[in-house]
């Protein structure tokens, strides 16, 4: 089958979503907005540039083509830690309000779509799309495949398994197809709030939380339950069938690829080693595509793959137990005790930790 030539940035909206962050006078690093849209104007030149925003937002001086704005539908806290100042809160719907409202708006044949703290640094993005045709009968919702982020794309084939959790950080594709994903019902006080009123599943590492699903698989099933049923009970609901229709579903309509080569960049969060280690390479995403959809693709060597499997089996409960203590009450109390009756110790120790790995987590391959 011959490759067909990759969109052209003419026929692209770019769906710059989420709040103006940076005021006008504040230092150019610190305007992410106005860096993301500028990065999308250097490198998708012709492209239509759609900002959806908040109603009463300064958006003055920023370079776009389009403005959408939404009224903020709010949060729900989801934290059930009773540690002071201690706050988690739930941005399901805003996502959803700024990210469907601007994929309406947007009048190209292809979309993409953009975190306001986010900037691309070139078009790799383009030649994921439309690289892998054959689909699978069983669950083909979209169109064409949508081409998303590694960053936060959780295999189920870790120690802990989070199913259908693909990211929702960014998104290329057909215009509908993206805006399928996106046209979806809200999250409710119900779903956020569900372990003040059900017991929890044993072994849930997240006690401090309080919600049924993360905020990407409430998104990726809200999509998935407007074609069908999808039994999951909770966030690490993990059986077989779980799993197996999580790694479907993901194979046949999604295409998961390292932000590096993507050419995305995230300005706001640092990844930590621990996160980057959960998460689908694209060389297991290939192998995904092999398994459910066309048995005789050839994936690629997948060395990133070595390293996650790597640490997630021999260094992973060190790594909890030092940097991310409050993932259980007996390692919290271990890390405690230990850095308060060696703190010297403890904290040479952790800053040996970070300096060794975390590189590793942050730049995957470097």
């Amino acid at each position: 089958m011959a490759e067909r030539p990759p969109p052209r940035p003419e026929d692209i909206s770019v769906v710059v979503q989420g709040p103006v962050t940076g005021r006008p006078d504040a230092p150019h690093e610190e305007r992410h907005t106005l860096r993301a849209l500028e990065s999308v104007r250097r490198h998708l030149p012709g492209a239509e540039i759609v900002l959806s925003t908040w109603a009463g937002s300064d958006v003055s001086g920023l370079p776009f083509d389009r403005l959408v704005e939404s009224d903020d539908p709010g949060t729900f806290r989801c934290d059930a830690d009773s540690r002071p100042g201690f706050q988690a809160f739930y941005n399901a719907n805003r996502q959803i309000v700024s990210s469907r409202n601007g994929l309406r708006q947007a009048a190209r044949p292809y979309a993409m779509k953009l975190r306001s703290d986010m900037v691309l640094s070139g078009t790799g993005f383009l030649r994921f799309f439309g690289r892998y045709p054959v689909r699978a009968a069983e669950w083909r919702v979209l169109e064409e495949r949508v081409v998303t982020a590694d960053w936060f794309s959780r295999s189920v084939r870790r120690r802990v398994a989070y199913p259908f959790h693909p990211s929702d950080w960014f998104h290329f594709g057909l215009r509908g197809d993206v805006l399928r994903l996106w046209d979806i019902p809200l999250a409710d006080e119900e779903m956020v709030r569900w372990y003040d009123h059900h017991p929890r599943p044993e072994g849930d590492a997240d006690w401090w939380l309080t919600h049924r699903y993360t905020v990407e698989q409430h998104n990726w099933l809200a999509f998935l339950r407007g074609y069908g049923p999808v039994p999951f009970a909770h966030k690490t609901d993990a059986g077989p069938e779980a799993r197996r229709l999580s790694e479907l579903t993901i194979a046949n309509n999604l295409v998961v690829a390292e932000v590096q080569a993507l050419n995305i960049e995230f300005l706001k969060y640092p990844m930590q080693l621990a996160h980057w280690a959960a998460l689908y390479t694209h060389g297991e995403w290939q192998r995904l595509y092999r398994d459910c959809c066309d048995p005789a693709f050839r994936p690629a060597p997948d060395a990133r793959l070595a390293w996650k499997r790597g640490y997630d089996r021999w260094l992973a409960g060190a790594h909890l137990a030092l940097l991310s203590p409050r993932s259980s009450p007996a390692l919290r109390a271990l890390s405690a005790g230990a850095e308060s009756r060696f703190p010297g110790a403890f904290r040479a120790a952790k800053r040996a930790y970070v300096s060794g790995l975390a590189a590793l987590g942050r730049r995957p391959g470097s």
